[in-house]
């Protein structure tokens, strides 16, 4: 990485240059960090569509959709997909020790009858089916932390992409 060293001349227009400079240097970080969260945002879309195909969810894979908004500089990946929650969580007893899934509705059968499995809401919105006996796959968690391992990496590059020589 190439450093850029700035001289000011203590005159009014050397100090007004010496500020352009650092402005346009500001502006340019700021461009090469929106340019890095969306390069990443997109990134970790296609290690979920990579991690859906290995687990033959293909046919599932529109149903994921991404969206970043350089307004706020931030992005999301959702999916509705029961079946791409179910993978990404697991169901019945073996799904059981995932409890962080109650976050997003979802809830361990609690019915008493020695029954083990996921409920999740019906289209009435009340507890309604259950599932039983699949591993939790981490699609989506998993390639977020493969993405996350390369982020500062990544927005470097981007940075240095837009800042040319002074970064």
């Amino acid at each position: 990485m190439s450093k850029t060293t700035l001289k000011a001349n203590l005159s009014k227009d050397s100090l007004d240059r010496l500020i352009r400079q650092i402005e346009l240097y500001g502006k340019n970080v700021q461009s090469g960090t929106q340019l890095g969260i969306e390069q990443t945002l997109k990134e970790i879309y296609e290690l979920i569509c990579d991690k859906m195909k290995s687990n033959n969810l293909e046919d599932h894979i529109s149903s994921v959709s991404w969206k970043y908004d350089n307004i706020t500089n931030s992005g999301y990946i959702k999916t509705n997909d029961i079946v791409i929650i179910f993978h990404e969580f697991g169901t019945g007893a073996k799904g059981s020790q995932d409890d962080w899934a109650n976050t997003f509705g979802y809830t361990v059968n609690q019915s008493g009858k020695g029954e083990k499995g996921w409920k999740f809401y019906n289209v009435k919105h009340k507890y309604g089916g259950i599932t039983h006996g699949l591993t939790s796959k981490h699609i989506f968690y998993e390639a977020m932390l493969e993405a996350e391992k390369r982020l500062p990496k990544n927005v470097q590059i981007s940075v240095s992409k837009t800042v040319g020589a002074m970064y």
